[in-house]
């Protein structure tokens, strides 16, 4: 690979690639993508998948990665995912490999994810409500992601994490029946901030409800929160008590509280530009570089550029979520 190149403080503080396998989805969710369908990548445009492993065997080597979470557009729409699942699961340190998906192809895939090394999955499920959830994907059927859910338990894939985003004109009615749903199956659950991002900002600003006005309202309906001392990254963990059930919930705050000063991730998309963070404009293509230079030049400029990591201007991105890798 070449000589050793000694890493600036700041980037031992990177554990998790989030890498992007495409940004094609089955389904149009209104805070990802814009509703007149843009044009996605040409086939051309993408990394195969070979070389996404290859990106991601070097950065596990450079960096301090501990996991490595697939993300999309919806990364089951991928031919060959299974076989990306097993490259990484075999990649020297035995990093976590996980994936966030919207669920409805999990019954078709988990087995195999499974077998080949995934070991857990995060799963989008804004409501219960099969019309309210037809709305905010644009058509998307609750049943199957219901069913992706329990093929994910099936086969082990724990444990499963549902992510939903939150949404003023319907939290009070979702929250409640999200949390019942994740204390009866054993789930966690992650609430999430609407972020600002591709064409949707209007409809975004409109929806926005904090994170603190929902726990708010939770504890006066008799619910007791309780905080844990620690945090991931991005998520401010705690325990939800009531009605006979107890979930652990981690709060994603991007808006109200930004964790920037806690974040310990990159983004790869899938056409092989990293992020330091989802709202920075700037990005640098290490598999161009790669390609062109060798391996110990790309990463000399990806550090430089992971170095002055910060904090975004403002929680605002004309790109779409699904062109970035959510």
């Amino acid at each position: 690979m070449g000589q050793m190149i000694l890493q600036p403080r700041a980037l031992q503080s990177i554990r998790k690639l989030r890498l992007s396998v495409t940004d094609r989805c089955n389904l149009r969710c209104r805070y990802c993508m814009a509703a007149d369908r843009p044009p996605t990548l040409d086939r051309s445009e993408l990394l195969s998948l070979e070389e996404m492993a290859h990106i991601a065997r070097v950065l596990c080597r450079h960096l301090p990665i501990q996991s490595i979470k697939l993300t999309g557009g919806e990364p089951l729409v991928r031919h060959g995912l299974s076989d990306l699942v097993a490259e990484l699961a075999a990649i020297p340190g035995s990093p976590e490999i996980s994936m966030t998906t919207n669920g409805t192809l999990l019954r078709r895939f988990a087995a195999d994810l499974k077998r080949n090394g995934l070991t857990r999955v995060n799963v989008s499920l804004d409501s219960l409500d099969a019309m309210r959830f037809a709305d905010v994907t644009r058509g998307g059927n609750l049943a199957a992601t219901l069913d992706g859910i329990n093929a994910a338990l099936e086969n082990e894939l724990r444990p499963v994490k549902l992510n939903a985003v939150l949404r003023r004109s319907s939290w009070q009615q979702d929250v409640p029946q999200l949390l019942l749903f994740a204390g009866a199956l054993g789930l966690e659950i992650r609430f999430i901030e609407l972020m600002r991002t591709g064409t949707e900002r209007v409809w975004c600003d409109s929806e926005f409800v904090s994170a603190a006005e929902i726990q708010t309202w939770l504890t006066r309906q008799g619910a007791r929160i309780s905080l844990e001392t620690h945090s991931t990254g991005s998520a401010c963990l705690s325990s939800v008590h009531g009605e006979g059930i107890s979930v652990r919930v981690g709060w994603i705050t991007p808006r109200s509280h930004p964790f920037c000063a806690s974040c310990d991730r990159i983004r790869m998309n899938a056409r092989g530009h990293i992020f330091r963070c989802l709202m920075d404009g700037e990005r640098i293509p290490i598999a161009e570089l790669i390609r062109t230079t060798d391996e110990t030049s790309a990463l000399i400029a990806t550090d430089q550029y992971l170095s002055s990591k910060k904090s975004p201007a403002a929680m605002v991105r004309a790109d779409s979520m699904a062109s970035i890798g959510g």
